[in-house]
């Protein structure tokens, strides 16, 4: 059996469902609460209005990523189980890497190989799903400590705090990089591409004093990778 077959199940889709169900209830309930809270300190109700309305704008453009991140692994992964993933803590880097480490750790290169099976899809949820809870378990247990610890860190020197975050940050950036740097390839070049459109809009937001372009440097730029990726490739640039 074809392991889409099953990637794109009626099972997942109802398992998918419910937990997106939950996150939608969640998101009513909490926004139920802040509007009892916004009345209760006394705004008006008018002022509440326009305020979900912004907000609701505002939350278009850092959304538009995601669905293109769904639109890109969903024909690897299936519908149900990118859209759950997506709609709750997931994001498509971190996504196609888990889910590529499940495969080599079955023997399987790459997720469009012919030995991708069912077997080896269940194996990549399994490395997705438990990759990624220990952020949310850490940040329960340990999330405050090491709050406090960075304050008294930024207090004795500020500008080591500021290096090791930095240090941290480039860090997570260079597990994403670090491959296609290496292999070259189509990969480099659409990274390359993708991190001048990013730069030239950031340039745009800088010199023009509008900052709301920014919001869109991240969705554009992906846009772009994925039109210079098809671009180089019917170029044979690689």
């Amino acid at each position: 059996m074809d392991y889409l077959s099953i990637a794109n199940g009626r099972v997942l889709y109802i398992l998918a469902s419910i937990v997106i169900i939950v996150v939608i209830i969640q998101s009513v309930l909490f926004l139920r609460m802040s509007w009892k809270r916004g009345i209760s300190i006394g705004i008006s109700k008018t002022k509440l209005k326009e305020t979900v309305k912004t907000s609701a704008f505002f939350a278009i453009v850092p959304s538009i990523p995601i669905v293109i991140a769904l639109i890109a692994i969903s024909p690897v992964l299936g519908l149900p189980f990118s859209w759950m993933r997506l709609s709750v803590i997931g994001s498509q880097s971190y996504e196609m890497i888990a889910a590529k480490i499940g495969a080599s750790s079955m023997g399987i290169a790459n997720l469009t190989d012919p030995g991708y099976t069912a077997q080896v899809f269940s194996n990549s949820m399994w490395v997705m799903s438990v990759g990624i809870i220990w952020g949310l378990v850490l940040s329960i247990f340990a999330l405050k400590k090491y709050q406090n610890r960075m304050k008294i860190v930024q207090k004795k020197d500020s500008k080591w705090a500021e290096i090791m975050v930095n240090a941290l940050f480039f860090g997570m950036l260079s597990v994403f990089f670090g491959e296609p740097i290496v292999s070259g390839g189509l990969s480099l070049l659409v990274l390359l591409s993708s991190a001048a459109i990013m730069l030239f809009i950031t340039w745009i937001a800088k010199i023009t004093g509008k900052q709301w372009i920014r919001d869109f440097a991240l969705s554009v730029s992906m846009i772009a990778g994925m039109a210079f990726a098809i671009l180089f490739s019917n170029l044979g640039a690689v």
